[in-house]
């Protein structure tokens, strides 16, 4: 998904009555020891926690992506709206130089005022260093294998962390090989020791899989990624993705659940975040990619077109809960997917059922308004009450 949106919005003038839409198709799901484990520890009574200071803030931790190279005002507005039940925030930042080490800035990165105001609320700041732009995501395997390479890496990670006044960083690094999982454990089991030793968080994207060889994730030892960071987010998104050769649901609630499920069998629940997109795809018949869209973009194909929005509750593999429509456009069908806010309310289920940590939002900017009020009437408002992993690196911010 991440891969990403900025065509969507070279594209997105396009989408008036007389245009001819693009997006994804059904398909494969895309997406050593050191520092000790935290102790789990009992959360105080109510009148023994300062309040400002508190993670999560409503019971389960609210993470989310946000971008700053495209949809930014968007994204920022989005933010300053929720900002007060957000636990992080991860801007997406940095681009890796797999030949160096070091990281690219992105547009709009080390914005201070966006870390104080997150600051000022309460947000944690956890900036995303990522490889999703570019055409040989295995061009990091060379950077990962070479000891010395990855140490410059580490080295850049956490003094930026620390120049900028970061709470950790978030790592996601998309679609390697199989063949590169001892490198990568290596880097993020030394990464993870740099930035504990430094007071700071290390967060981790993980591509959705339901077995430890999971596909595109076979790379990723979930066991080992529990165990040395603080945070898992689980892209459990695009099931149906950019490529697929037909249209479907984004993120079924069944495979979700079947993704959470090993999740939960390999590493500590509390720890781990669902992805939860607020995004949608359209498909153009005889298109070879689909194309994202913002939750304004389907308000405009449903105003220009009048189509039926059906909500599919399930098919014959389990429930789905995400709302499609069909219309046709200059003589060719386009089929239309996207997560409303009653989808976002089965997660939302979902998360409490299986006493996972949280969600983690991909992203800020493009969703339903109506989502941020079924966070806010379905999260517990009284974390107290809720056993949770208790992180010793926290930051005071």
């Amino acid at each position: 998904m991440r891969q990403i949106e900025a065509q969507h919005f070279l594209a997105e003038a396009a989408l008036g009555p007389t245009a001819t839409p693009t997006l994804p198709a059904t398909g494969t799901p895309l997406h050593p020891t050191g520092t000790s484990v935290p102790t789990v520890e009992v959360v105080p009574t109510p009148t023994a926690i300062p309040a400002a200071k508190l993670h999560p803030k409503t019971g389960k931790y609210l993470a989310a992506w946000l971008p700053t190279s495209f949809d930014a005002n968007q994204a920022r507005t989005s933010f300053e709206a929720n900002k007060d039940i957000l636990d992080e925030v991860s801007p997406f930042w940095y681009i890796v130089n797999p030949h160096n080490g070091q990281i690219t800035p992105d547009i709009g990165a080390r914005d201070a005022s966006l870390v104080k105001a997150a600051h000022d609320a309460d947000v944690l700041v956890i900036p995303t260093t990522h490889n999703v732009d570019d055409p040989n995501p295995n061009a990091i395997l060379g950077l990962l294998q070479n000891t010395e390479l990855r140490t410059t890496h580490i080295a850049v990670l956490v003094n930026e962390t620390l120049k900028y006044n970061y709470d950790g960083i978030d790592i996601d690094y998309e679609s390697i090989a199989p063949s590169g999982r001892p490198a990568y454990s290596a880097f993020m089991q030394e990464l993870s020791d740099a930035l504990h030793a430094k007071g700071k968080l290390l967060t981790v994207a993980v591509h959705a899989k339901t077995s430890d060889a999971g596909g595109l994730g076979g790379f990723q030892d979930w066991k080992l990624l529990g165990q040395i960071c603080d945070r898992i987010r689980i892209m459990t998104y695009d099931y149906s993705w950019r490529g697929s050769l037909t249209p479907g649901p984004i993120a079924p609630l069944t495979w979700v659940s079947q993704v959470s499920d090993y999740a939960r069998s390999v590493m500590p629940p509390a720890k781990v975040q669902i992805g939860v997109p607020f995004y949608a795809y359209k498909w153009d018949e005889g298109s070879k990619e689909a194309q994202s869209l913002t939750w304004m973009d389907v308000q405009r194909l449903i105003d220009s077109y009048t189509p039926q929005v059906f909500f599919s509750e399930s098919d014959s593999s389990g429930p789905i809960q995400e709302s499609t429509f069909k219309y046709t456009a200059g003589g060719h069908l386009t089929t239309v997917w996207f997560a409303s806010a009653r989808a976002l309310e089965a997660k939302l289920q979902l998360v409490d059922k299986q006493e996972l940590g949280g969600i983690a939002i991909w992203r800020l900017g493009s969703e339903d308004p109506a989502n941020w009020q079924v966070i806010r009437k379905q999260l517990s408002n009284n974390p107290a009450l809720i056993q949770r992993l208790v992180n010793t690196y926290l930051p005071d911010h």
